[in-house]
């Protein structure tokens, strides 16, 4: 992809394999505004307002180095998309998604979004999230970062309650304390798939589902296959037939390989579209 970086701003040339609203609203991340004419992006103590000029796709930021790993910028997406094709990705599925870029987001923020995202909808999610910001995490550039694990761990599951997490509250207190004592999510970068999910669901509120999203969307291991709704009658599109979420994350891994996530991404927000 090819792309510019000066102060405050990343110019992406060309908007073919980065649409703005096919990325932020895929679900992978929570924390985010819609706005007139584009979008405003919190990730950690980060900001970044992110608009579609023309062909091209503009991220006003302070923080340039930080969202262009974030945004995943020096990915070649156009050789993921005709490896995809060629495992039988069909045309209006890869052409439909093919804006989808899959972030490289902070673990641990990841790790709540997806423990409150369980059995739960968007709106409430960014709700809960952006309560528990406004009370645990520090002021910066007119929003609230999103907390430290110590912040976290300190403040206890009568305040995730307070927020609206539900039955969630003590799945995020018993986390948070445990990351804050020492559980360290850094060591995930550098284990195998199986290994990390073996690790991962020690962690209480971490099942199968929100750990393959995890590792997707904070390690970007790609050879993961998150199963949800939307998925499920994917599966019954292109198998003919239905079974558990394990064995259809299984066969679909089969189907895609080390090129997984992005398939089931593209997947996802083509069966969502329809």
């Amino acid at each position: 992809m090819d792309y510019t970086i000066e102060k405050g701003k990343i110019t992406v040339l060309g908007s073919e394999f980065f649409d703005p609203q096919a990325t932020l609203e895929c679900g992978q991340l929570f924390r985010y505004k819609k706005t007139e004419d584009g979008y405003v992006v919190f990730a950690l103590n980060h900001k970044a307002e992110v608009k579609k000029e023309g062909n091209n796709v503009i991220i006003y930021t302070n923080s340039e180095y930080f969202f262009e790993k974030y945004f995943d910028l020096r990915r070649n997406y156009g050789i993921i998309v005709s490896e995809l094709s060629d495992k039988s990705l069909i045309p209006a599925q890869a052409e439909y998604g093919k804006g989808i870029r899959i972030l490289n987001q902070d673990p641990l923020e990841t790790l709540f979004s997806f423990i409150i995202s369980a059995n739960n909808n968007i709106p409430r999610i960014k709700g809960i999230l952006e309560r528990i910001a406004e009370g645990l995490g520090e002021t910066a550039d007119g929003f609230y970062a999103f907390p430290t694990a110590e912040k976290l761990a300190s403040a206890g599951e009568s305040f995730y309650r307070s927020v609206g997490a539900g039955y969630r509250a003590a799945y995020l207190d018993k986390t948070a304390k445990a990351i804050a004592g020492g559980f360290d999510l850094e060591k995930v970068y550098d284990m195998s798939t199986d290994e990390a999910r073996k690790y991962l669901y020690r962690l209480t509120g971490v099942g199968p589902k929100v750990c393959d999203c995890i590792l997707l969307f904070a390690y970007h291991k790609t050879d993961t296959f998150p199963v949800d709704t939307w998925i499920k009658k994917v599966f019954v599109d292109l198998f003919g037939y239905e079974t558990t979420p394990k064995e259809m994350s299984e066969k679909l891994l089969e189907k895609f390989g080390n090129l997984s996530g992005y398939a089931q991404q593209y997947l996802f927000y083509y069966k969502r579209g329809q």
